[in-house]
């Protein structure tokens, strides 16, 4: 962690003084004393640090400039050095060292010197072996009177500052298996020994913050040397070494490595059992009777030993008492070889005679241990016991562990003894040796967080603890020390931020202008891209991005990450602003993650989506890219226009890489797939054709469009093209009459009679029908006499008086769509009659009188003249499309560039065309109708209901029409049955006798759905009228009835029932519950079927919607509210504080048990409200069950293609209809009566609460019938071309 400079300043202080200097005791008189050295107790008091003058008068001697201030760096170019570590690196290569020496190849090491190890060696070498390293375990005696293996000195070079603490440790492998305590001599044993050398008065002003960093020292400085006099990097017990200092306070840490004490091959055997009971053998036969029968342990062996080199290692000063050990001591004979203590333990074998019995004794006496301070030799020899003692202490306690039962009864006294050393096995004593003992390190030296052992966080000397400045100044020093392997470094930086999650490492990161190698192979293999066989360099980034769009399409989330980060790499490799831009705004892989980002429901129109977008960035501008990124994810997930234009607008960046100046006129052309000679009209309707319907593999598909559209735009100066892209909708303004529908004019309270001509005029068979209409009322007579029986319509006979009215209706018609196709006008207005016909009951009878008129062949020949005069003018065009190159005499050829062949046959169409408008003109008539006659239809039509309407002109279009054939009951069937009737099949089923079923058909125009039971979408509504219901009647008693559909329209028409009747006020109103729909609709739940799968999903969704009933009154139930205003909850509580207050009391109503009454209370609103989250979560599961029940069934699809739409009340108010174009570019268009605009699906599906302009009729068509809706159908008068002389 991160700490201020004063706290590091008191840490240092404090650091430094970790190991109390012990308290000095002064020692008897005499040298030596009597008694057996192996039989002391261990209560002795800590031996305590002497003065060191002596030896740094011995040191000065050499010269005055050996003598150390403390206040100066002796290490200044020590940041220059490599490798760099930090105390948690060291501490790890402690532990790791045997085995890297001992398992991994060490070649890399230096030759010339005794080290093996990894101490030395930079992590690089080592960081991708340590996961399969063993950990060896860090033994220390944490009883410091029973064995002292903690040492504090006093500098000899500066004395009043600068101090050298010692520690000594064991290492052992923790992964044994023993089964024998012979075994215990065999497991590896090595010594640790780490001396630090602190500069107090430089840790208190110039230690820097953070983790300190060491770098390696191969030479100790002159003023450093004789602190540390028994280092010798040639000692042959010596595995592995390491000099390391601070680079801020110059503190040394020297780390060595010993083998075992006993190493030699007599040294293991002297432990074995076999050896041991020679030994005894060998000691009965020299001492006689006096050795007891007793069985010795290795254990027996290792305790006695430790108390044989603890006993001169306990002498506090020269003058303490020595304490010798009789040459025929039992245990010394029987667990040792004596002869050992001289020849190899340094012991002198000394005799005294007894004056008074003349007798000889000889004991064996230990060296000089006690003046080590003014003697190296001496403090080397006592490393050695200090060595032994711990050795033989660790080895002796694990003896213990894997003795039998008899052996540790048999050895209760050894048992006790080894148990009583206080050991314990940590790294935290390296941390405090160090000077780490204050720090976060240090409390967690002990747990191994899984990222230290990753090789990138070894390779940058960092722990998972460390603060993002902390590895950021790691990073920064190695990348100086080791330029070589900057790459790598850097790898290590990017993993590390990423797996910690830290802003500022990955802010660092994207600052840092470097690809590693490693890495970048890595992102070249997630690519698929070998290698050792592609030069990247050779690789342009649109390459690179084609493959990442590529390998997109085809991984999960996780290898997506993968390939997103290897993208990053690349992108900063080849410094590729492109891939670093797609990276970054790459669009969410769900939708749902874009609308939660901008906290927005999917069904929103785009201008709350901008409005959210804009909120959102405002109140966080930090997360503009994700915001950025999730409305690019909604623009595309809508293939809104509008949105893309708005993300544009709002990032400039997109600007940069899909700008239309990205692509040639050729490459535009190209990309949307039009030809160089297309005009604006053909390339807007390819445009939509691929933007609507095309799939979207690559997610910038669309802005690629969008901008190859700019582009043409720009270069066509296209004021169409240019209104589409910003608006994305089509300027009629802009279009020719041709390429737009015609809109009809309002002649008075026509706009719902406008809606349904122009969804009649859009229906193809329908139209060409009417068009090709040319029936007389005498031809109708001639061909229906034909017939045996009296055709009906509706179940009721036609009369001739509706036959007549009907034709001319039809006529009335007919003209119209003629006018809407020809017309050179953007509007037509409907006559009067086809108004007053269409309004009119078809039962009104209505006189008519013949007005047409042959047109003579002189007219005739005038008419072809003038057209032909038109379009020899609109052949020569305007100026604009003549070639500015070519002479007046290359254009000349291209007016009459037609044959007579060509003439002819346009003139041969053109008098064609006349004499059918003179045949229509000639049958035509004219209704005698009155002005007040015209008002009150007029009137009538405001009035009507809109299926009225429909039902009155569908009759007159089938009273015009001969029939295709009669049923059983005379109903003549023809287009209009076939593309609007279906059939419905009512069956009444007696409950208590099932073979008593009646059926009855019927032919309905449309299905009428409800809104009054508030259904949650057309499904539901549907739901509604074909449930099954439970009756009783007078001739079956209890029945069940069904509804199913037989037959299915072509046209599949749906009333949404709006108007009811308000009986208390009365007077009608409008429901303007949304009722939801898609486009796309399908039947199969509702048409009759014996699929056992269908019927068995019906009997489950009617037993869910009879559960949700009850839900839902349960619900209402609960929370209703009283004649007060308030639900049942809120009553409660209005309760409860009605009886905390005093109002009761001052009245002098009293009330027993009122807390009870109020945790009474309390609970029931606890159960209210329990009570609704559970209503509410299993309403919400239900629901979505039966939204899916039938998404298995759908084979009878349809297609949404019109919607009716009225605003207002119910007594009055607007219709217009939507009508979709689906087989030219998909658009949807308001034809609100002369106006025709192109709308976006949003405005069509807009279910928005308390919205008036309701839709009351939707039109769907069947999906294989599609290409029969053609709401586009202008053809301008083409007159003929006059045949030049």
């Amino acid at each position: 962690m991160e700490q201020s400079d004063a706290s590091n300043r008191k840490n240092a202080t404090e650091n430094v003084s970790t190991y109390a200097s012990n308290t000095v005791m002064n020692g008897g008189p005499n040298k030596y004393s009597t008694g057996s050295l192996i039989d002391t107790s261990a209560d002795m008091k800590s031996q305590t640090d002497t003065d060191s003058t002596e030896s740094l008068k011995e040191v000065n001697k050499k010269g005055p400039e050996l003598f150390d201030d403390g206040k100066h760096i002796l290490y200044p170019e020590l940041s220059r050095s490599f490798p760099m570590k930090t105390v948690d690196r060291l501490i790890d290569d402690i532990i790791c060292d045997i085995s890297f020496i001992t398992d991994f190849d060490t070649t890399n090491s230096d030759s010339t010197e005794k080290s093996r190890g990894q101490l030395r060696l930079s992590p690089l070498t080592y960081s991708h072996k340590r996961q399969n390293m063993d950990t060896y375990a860090v033994g220390s005696f944490v009883d410091q009177i029973s064995l002292q293996t903690k040492y504090e000195y006093k500098s000899v070079t500066c004395p009043e500052y600068n101090k050298i603490n010692v520690y000594y440790g064991i290492l052992v492998n923790p992964n044994l298996s023993l089964q024998d305590q012979d075994q215990v001599i065999d497991v590896p044993f090595y010594h640790l020994k780490i001396s630090v050398k602190t500069r107090p008065y430089l840790e208190t002003r110039m230690k820097q913050v953070g983790v300190t960093q060491y770098h390696l020292v191969e030479n100790l400085h002159e003023l450093d040397e004789p602190d540390f006099p028994n280092f010798h990097k040639e000692n042959p017990l010596l595995v592995d070494y390491a000099i390391y200092a601070s680079n801020d306070t110059n503190r040394i840490i020297i780390i060595e490595i010993f083998q075992s004490e006993f190493l030699s091959p007599e040294d293991v055997a002297s432990f074995k059992r076999a050896n041991i009971i020679l030994r005894y053998q060998e000691a009965q036969n020299r001492l006689g009777d006096e050795l007891p029968e007793t069985t010795i342990s290795p254990a027996d062996c290792f305790n006695t030993m430790f108390k044989i080199f603890r006993g001169p290692l306990n002498r506090r000063n020269a003058n303490d008492p020595v304490r010798t050990i009789d040459k025929d001591n039992i245990s010394l004979n029987t667990h040792i070889n004596p002869d050992w203590l001289i020849s190899k333990y340094n012991f002198v074998l000394n005799e005294q005679k007894d004056e008074d019995t003349g007798n000889i004794s000889s004991e064996y006496e230990p060296p000089e241990l006690s003046t080590y301070l003014e003697d190296t030799k001496v403090r080397s020899l006592r490393d050695t016991y200090i060595r032994r003692c711990m050795e033989l202490a660790f080895r002796g306690q694990l003896a213990i562990k894997v003795a039998k039962k008899d052996e540790l009864e048999a050895n209760i006294k050894t048992r006790n003894a080894l148990n009583s050393l206080h050991t314990h096995f940590s790294i935290s004593p390296l941390y405090q040796v160090c000077g780490e003992s204050n720090s976060l390190r240090f409390l967690n030296s002990d747990t191994q967080n899984s990222l230290d052992l990753n090789f990138h966080f070894i390779n940058l000397s960092t722990k998972g603890y460390y603060s993002d400045r902390d590895v950021i100044r790691n990073y920064e020093t190695l990348i100086s020390l080791d330029t070589k392997n900057i790459g790598i470094y850097y790898d290590a930086l990017s993993y590390i931020a990423n797996a910690k999650g830290a802003y500022q490492l990955v802010a660092y990161c994207g600052k840092q202008n470097i690809v590693g190698k490693e890495a970048l192979d890595n992102a070249l293999r997630v690519f698929k891209i070998d290698p050792t066989q592609v030069n990247i360099a050779d690789m342009n980034e649109k390459l690179l991005l084609s493959i990442y769009k590529h390998e997109s399409l085809s991984t999960d989330s996780t290898a997506h990450t993968d390939l997103k980060n290897a993208a990053r790499v690349l992108a900063k490799y080849k410094q590729s602003d492109l891939l670093r831009f797609y990276i970054d705004y790459e669009p969410y892989g769900l939708v749902e993650q874009a609308y939660r980002t901008l906290e927005i429901d999917e069904s929103v129109d785009d201008d709350i989506v901008q409005t959210a977008y804009s909120i959102k960035v405002n109140d966080a501008p930090g997360l503009k890219i994700d915001c950025s990124r999730a409305l690019y994810t909604v623009a595309i997930h809508k293939r809104s226009l509008s949105l893309f234009n708005f993300l544009i607008c709002e990032c400039p960046i997109f600007e940069q890489f899909y700008s239309p100046e990205k692509y040639s006129y050729q490459e535009a052309l190209n990309l949307l797939q039009v030809n160089e000679n297309a005009n604006d009209e053909v390339i807007l309707n390819v445009f939509q054709q691929r933007w609507n319907n095309e799939s979207i593999i690559e997610p910038d598909r669309l802005l690629n469009l969008k901008a190859a559209l700019t582009k043409l735009g720009i270069e066509k100066r296209s004021k169409l093209i240019d209104y589409f892209l910003k608006t994305g909708t089509i300027d009629p303004n802009c279009l020719p009459p041709e390429n737009w529908p015609t809109g009809l004019n309002n002649i008075g309270n026509t706009c719902y009679l406008n809606s349904l001509l122009q969804y009649y005029f859009s229906i193809a068979p329908l139209r060409e029908y009417i068009l090709d209409y040319q029936n007389t009322i005498q031809d109708f007579e001639s061909n229906t006499s034909k017939l045996k029986e009296k055709r009906r319509i509706g179940g009721r006979e036609v009369s001739d008086n509706e036959v007549e009215r009907s034709i001319q209706f039809t006529y009335q018609l007919r003209d119209l769509f003629r006018n809407m196709i020809y017309t050179n006008s953007r509007c037509v207005t409907p006559t009067h009659e086809l108004a007053y016909l269409a309004f009119a009951p078809s039962n009104v009878e209505v006189e008519f009188e013949i007005t047409g008129v042959p047109i003579s062949e002189e007219n005739m020949k005038k008419n072809e003249k003038h057209d032909i005069q038109v379009i020899s003018n609109s052949i020569a065009g305007s100026e604009e499309d003549i070639d500015e190159e070519k002479s007046p005499n290359d254009v000349t050829p291209n007016l009459i560039d037609m044959n007579d062949a060509d003439y002819d046959m346009m003139k041969d169409e053109k008098r064609n065309k006349i004499e059918i408008k003179n045949d229509i003109a000639s049958s035509s008539k004219v209704a005698k109708i009155s002005t007040d006659q015209l008002e009150n239809a007029l009137e009538m039509g405001r009035q009507q209901d809109v299926t009225e309407c429909i039902g009155n002109v569908l009759y007159q279009l089938e009273s015009a029409s001969e029939p295709i054939n009669l049923d059983d009951e005379l109903e003549q069937y023809d287009l209009i049955k076939n593309l609007f009737y279906g059939k419905t099949k009512q069956e009444i089923k007696p409950i208590n006798d099932s073979t008593k079923i009646r059926a009855k058909y019927e032919r309905f125009l449309s299905l009428l759905v409800n809104v009054s039971d508030h259904p949650r979408d057309i499904y539901d509504a549907l739901d509604s009228s074909f449930k099954d219901e439970l009756l009783t009647m007078d001739e079956y008693g209890d029945v069940k009835r069904t509804v199913s559909i037989t037959s299915l329209p072509t046209i599949l028409q749906v009333q949404i029932q709006r108007v009811y009747y308000d009986r208390e006020r009365f007077m009608p109103f409008k429901s303007i519950d949304p009722v939801k729909f898609t486009d796309k609709l399908y039947m199969d739940r509702y048409v009759e079927s014996d699929n056992t799968e269908l019927l068995n999903k019906k009997i489950e969704t009617t037993k869910m919607k009879q559960k949700l009933k009850k839900l839902r009154e349960r619900q209402i139930e609960l929370l209703n509210r009283n004649e007060s205003g308030l639900s049942r909850k809120e009553a409660f509580m209005e309760t409860i504080k009605f009886l905390k207050s005093d109002t009761l009391e001052l009245q002098g109503i009293k009330i027993d048990d009122k807390e009870e009454l109020r945790d009474n209370l309390s609970h029931l609103i606890d159960e209210v409200n329990n009570e609704l989250n559970s209503i509410y979560n299993e309403i919400n599961v239900l629901e979505n069950k039966v939204t899916h029940q039938f998404d298995a069934f759908q084979d009878v699809e349809y297609t949404l293609f019109a919607v009716f739409i009225h605003r207002g009340e119910a007594s009055y108010g607007h219709y217009w209809i939507y009508i979709k174009d689906p087989n030219v570019t998909g658009i949807w268009r308001k034809y609100n009566d002369e106006t025709v605009t192109e709308v976006s699906e949003s405005e069509v599906f807009n279910f928005t609460e308390g919205n008036t302009a309701t839709p009351y009729f939707l039109v769907f068509v069947k999906e294989e019938d599609r290409e029969g809706i053609e709401p586009l159908k202008r053809i301008l008068d083409v007159p003929e071309v006059e045949k030049l002389d």
